[in-house]
């Protein structure tokens, strides 16, 4: 047992000996930021103006301004880097970004961002925050203009990062002053080489990943269930049992701590070095060991089915495979591990529970699957990707969602050694039908929901004899609870005091940032001014009506879902995305088309009432005029259906 711990002292000590700031990192990306201290009683509006252009051949390239909101918190308020809307423009044009401040927050970082190989210039900054009458007052900035020349790639009152005090330098990045500018004599130029294409997916790296996927999961599965056979404490374990064991116990325990998801409290920051060192070795294995062309990103998209998810599951494999053979040579006369079992089940039991709590939250509040959109209303079911028709039926019903997150809370019991069994029974239910989804939708959370049913049926294997006892044959049995194996009165308490601040910051903490989360990004989030579907009764260009819906100009609907965007549907079915500032004084929008078209225009528009809307402007030479009703979320049949006890016929539509 002392070789063993030494082993895995060496091996924690190893991760965090890479404990040491880095000063240059490798990324495809990088940002420069500024920062303000404000604080207020009452909600403000603010926005940030830069202008920017991007030369480039790299069709992934694209540059944006953005903003951040930092609360006294420590969470996340306004957010928005123009993801949705990314500057690809190689002429010089104006972009803002309007946010809010309100009581809980405490900075406003602003800056700007790069994305690959190009030339990404930038210049004239300008921050407005509304004063106490609802006036937009202008911010001074240092070096807004970047009138200060560049030295040795640091930029004069300007942050190298997202927040203040980051000194790491992205080396595909260089900063340098440039003459083409909008204001002043000078513009910031940033310029990305040599930035590697990441690998596109798993499917071309692997063509055989779902076999070799279904494998690791099989030997995590058959570990698992050899790990629980006839489990005792008083009894020496079998051979294959020690042997499952060992396998499980690396494997997990990799899983819970690189794949760890946000499942514990404040881990990103706790085993961020161990993280990154991690994520270095990855791909490095990508390149070497694995054979694959090109760079594998570790960025987060909002997958977690990504190449570099996937290497991590084969990775986790093979070092369990590896460790497992060294530790049963090694250590082949152990008789038993009930405390590091107990142990493991306690890492396994707080993994699941949390992760099932957090995302139970999310759907009691309806937020991970919102309420369908305009976008989503004016769109035909072929238009929608399997997982875009998962979130539409998910997302219809507010009482399936909390039917959804209630099940998941419940995954909590599995926090308590008494409620664990009846815990996991009911999580497996819930954590199957998650990854059924998941595999027959195609939501890229496979890996994920995966494992959670693979950690539930590693907890169960301990009573399956039992439970088959007594669900199939009239055998009297019972469940056995585990023992935390700690004699000492005083760690008891220490833990269990820890595990009641632990649910506390949970549930508490929990609920409250989602229900303010709901205010920013779910239902309860502020509507635009336009907010609705207009759809266009008559089009006019250069004083001819059109009406012939075979005509590419023919708008058919303008959609306005969300703040600072907007959507032109026409009847050939195209769709145009452009982001709008609106000047509601004067009643224009300042069009900026997401793609790289230059398509930018100015549109007049008078409101009708709360009918419609009429709207004019001047396009590439030509005079456009039309007009539109309004609909709204009650026009639809499918908001306006409504719940019925008595049906004498389906409904089926």
């Amino acid at each position: 047992m002392k070789k063993v711990s030494l082993l895995f002292i060496l091996l924690i000590g190893s991760l965090l000996s890479c404990n040491q700031v880095t000063k240059e990192i490798s990324r495809e990306w990088v940002s420069v930021s500024q920062n303000l201290e404000f604080k207020t009683d009452t909600t403000k509006k603010f926005k940030v103006v830069a202008s920017a252009k991007v030369e480039t051949e790299d069709k992934d390239a694209w540059a944006g301004i953005w903003a951040r909101v930092d609360n006294t918190d420590k969470t996340t308020g306004f957010f928005d880097n123009m993801g949705n809307r990314p500057i690809k423009s190689s002429i010089w044009n104006s972009y803002v970004i309007e946010g809010s401040l309100d009581s809980k927050s405490e900075r406003l970082n602003f800056g700007m961002i790069s994305f690959n190989n190009g030339k990404f210039y930038f210049d004239k900054f300008e921050l407005y925050i509304e004063d106490d009458n609802g006036v937009y007052q202008q911010i001074e900035i240092d070096n807004a203009s970047f009138e200060s020349e560049v030295i040795d790639n640091k930029i004069p009152d300007w942050n190298n990062g997202v927040s203040k005090g980051e000194t790491y330098k992205v080396k595909e990045f260089s900063f340098t002053t440039n003459e083409d500018s909008t204001d002043g004599n000078y513009s910031l130029l940033i310029e990305g080489n040599g930035i590697k294409k990441s690998v596109a997916a798993a499917e071309n790296a692997f063509p055989n990943a779902g076999m070799w996927i279904f494998l690791v999961f099989l030997l995590v599965l058959v570990f698992s269930f050899l790990t629980n056979i006839s489990l005792s404490s008083e009894e020496k374990w079998s051979v294959l049992r020690r042997i499952g064991f060992r396998f499980s116990f690396i494997y997990f325990i990799l899983i819970i701590l690189f794949q760890n998801n946000g499942a514990f409290p404040f881990w990103d920051k706790i085993f961020a070095y161990p993280t990154e060192w991690f994520k270095q070795l990855i791909t490095w294995l990508g390149s070497n060991f694995y054979g694959l062309a090109g760079e594998v990103s570790s960025k987060i998209t909002g997958s977690g089915d990504t190449l570099f998810d996937f290497l991590v599951i084969f990775t986790a494999c093979i070092i369990a495979l590896i460790g497992c053979v060294v530790w049963s040579i090694i250590d082949r006369k152990q008789r038993d591990y009930d405390k590091m079992y107990y142990w493991l089940t306690v890492g396994i039991r707080y993994y699941v529970g949390l992760m099932l709590i957090s995302y139970g939250m999310v759907k009691v509040i309806q937020l991970q699957f919102s309420s369908p959109g305009f976008y989503r209303m004016m769109s035909t079911y072929g238009e929608s990707s399997p997982m875009g028709l998962a979130w539409t039926f998910l997302g219809f019903s507010k009482g399936y969602n909390m039917f959804m997150g209630i099940a998941e809370i419940l995954a909590g019991l599995l926090l308590f050694r008494r409620t664990m069994t009846f815990g996991a029974i009911i999580t497996l239910m819930t954590a199957m039908n998650v990854m059924a989804v998941n595999y027959f939708y195609d939501v890229p959370v496979k890996i994920l929901s995966t494992h959670l049913v693979l950690m539930t049926l590693f907890l169960l294997f301990k009573d399956i004899k039992r439970l088959l006892a007594f669900f199939f044959t009239k055998v009297s049995t019972s469940i056995d609870i585990l023992t935390r194996p700690i004699k000492n009165k005083g760690i008891n308490i220490a833990l269990t005091s820890i595990k009641g601040l632990l649910l506390g910051y949970v549930f508490i903490y929990g609920f409250i940032t989602t229900l303010d989360s709901e205010k920013m990004y779910g239902s309860k989030a502020p509507k635009p001014d336009l907010y609705g579907v207009y759809e266009v009764t008559n089009f006019v260009i250069n004083g001819d009506t059109i009406t012939s819906y075979k005509d590419q100009r023919l708008w058919k609907n303008i959609v306005v879902q969300r703040e600072g965007s907007l959507q032109i549907k026409k009847f050939n079915n195209s769709k145009a995305y452009f982001g709008i500032t609106q000047d509601s004084l004067n009643n224009k929008l300042t069009m900026s088309s997401w793609s790289n078209d230059n398509n930018n225009f100015e549109l007049n528009y008078t409101k009708v009432d709360s009918t419609g809307l009429d709207f004019n402007f001047i396009n590439k030479g030509d005079t456009i005029y039309g007009s539109s009703i309004k609909l709204k979320e009650e026009d639809f049949l499918l908001t306006n259906r409504g719940f019925h006890w008595i049906s004498e016929y389906p409904y089926n539509r």
